[in-house]
């Protein structure tokens, strides 16, 4: 983040929601019945609709939400984005036809229409609101997340202009002016989606881009001699093993300290079978009771004494060790990036 806005971002961020309130105060208009709001007059052309949908998708919560199941969990973060999109097929052969063939514009309506109950409809209605509210809270922190970096204002800054602006979209014109408005916004992300897989594509996977470190797997380690294999193993000479005392006592990790330094390094133990283990290479983040960030033992920075925090979700180790790709195709992308080895982030 930069210690000054940026005059340019601000005045683009500016002019596209200018231009976005444009569109909504113009289409609501168009707005003057219940039909008109809810449901545009059915006068929404099939493409738009589609880019919609894919711009519905594509929001902060799913952007964010995706990087940091990928950073947690990897391969299997990614594979939730594609469950995620499945669903919105069922909802809208299981849900949204059905209610377009009663006429009827909410969940709420339709469960009314078919049951006639009360207490349905105040179930629909709790539910909803309970949906909707967890549902928010993660695109308006998005929302903050994304406008802080971007324009440099603060969190709830973002989270404000964000907030009114979507409540003056929806207050306007209703489903008219969202639908266009996801249309337009769609549009741009799947553009520029399509350009950035290109050039991903293009550029492979490096274990080592701009020099960055590589992290190690050591082993495999026996449980019955393991410390004398690890002390003597040549990858890390200089190195002690400290004792796993206080909270990391009976935990999956082990500590070696780097003499010259004091630089210390987390190892985490994966068993390969009930009497042989492998050691994969980690970072460590602390937060003194002072408010201090240790990292690997040492404070967080560049120079000299200090060390680095890594980032987490990037590829470690590709199939048969090799050090980089060069140009994949989409099914290759993905077969390669199922057999590495990613870091995650796993929170002691």
């Amino acid at each position: 983040m930069t210690d000054q806005p940026s005059p340019l971002a601000i005045i683009l961020f500016f002019l596209f929601v200018g231009v976005t309130l444009g569109i909504s105060f113009f289409l609501g208009r168009q707005a003057k019945s219940s039909k008109g709001y809810f449901a545009a007059h059915g006068q929404i052309p099939w493409f738009v609709n589609g880019l919609a949908f894919a711009g519905d998708y594509l929001s902060a919560a799913s952007f964010l939400g995706i990087c940091g199941m990928i950073a947690f969990y990897g391969y299997d973060g990614f594979l939730y984005s594609i469950g995620y999109l499945a669903g919105w097929i069922v909802a809208l052969f299981v849900v949204a036809e059905p209610m377009k063939r009663l006429g009827k514009f909410t969940f709420a309506d339709a469960l009314d229409a078919r049951f006639g109950s009360r207490g349905i409809r105040l179930a629909a209605g709790i539910s909803t609101l309970a949906v909707s509210i967890f549902y928010l809270i993660p695109q308006m922190v998005g929302a903050g997340a994304l406008i802080r970096p971007l324009l440099n204002f603060p969190h709830y800054v973002g989270v404000l202009l964000v907030g009114v602006t979507v409540i003056l979209i929806v207050v306007t014109a209703g489903m008219v002016s969202t639908t266009w408005v996801q249309f337009l916004k769609g549009s741009l992300l799947v553009i520029f989606s399509a350009v950035l897989t290109v050039l991903i594509l293009q550029r492979g996977f490096e274990t080592e881009p701009n020099n960055q470190h590589t992290f190690m797997t050591l082993g495999p380690f026996s449980d019955s001699n393991w410390t004398n294999e690890l002390v003597s193993h040549e990858e890390i000479q200089g190195q002690t093993i400290i004792p796993a005392e206080g909270i990391w006592k009976d935990q999956p990790f082990v500590r070696t300290r780097q003499m010259s330094s004091d630089r210390i390094t987390v190892w985490s133990r994966d068993p390969l079978d009930k009497q042989n283990f492998i050691l994969r290479e980690g970072q460590m983040i602390t937060t003194r009771s002072d408010g201090k960030v240790l990292v690997a033992g040492l404070p967080i920075g560049t120079g000299p004494g200090e060390a680095t925090l890594y980032p987490v979700g990037r590829v470690s180790r590709l199939p048969n060790n090799a050090q980089k790709t060069g140009p994949l195709g989409l099914l290759s992308f993905f077969s390669i990036l199922e057999n590495s080895e990613i870091m995650l982030w796993r929170k002691k």
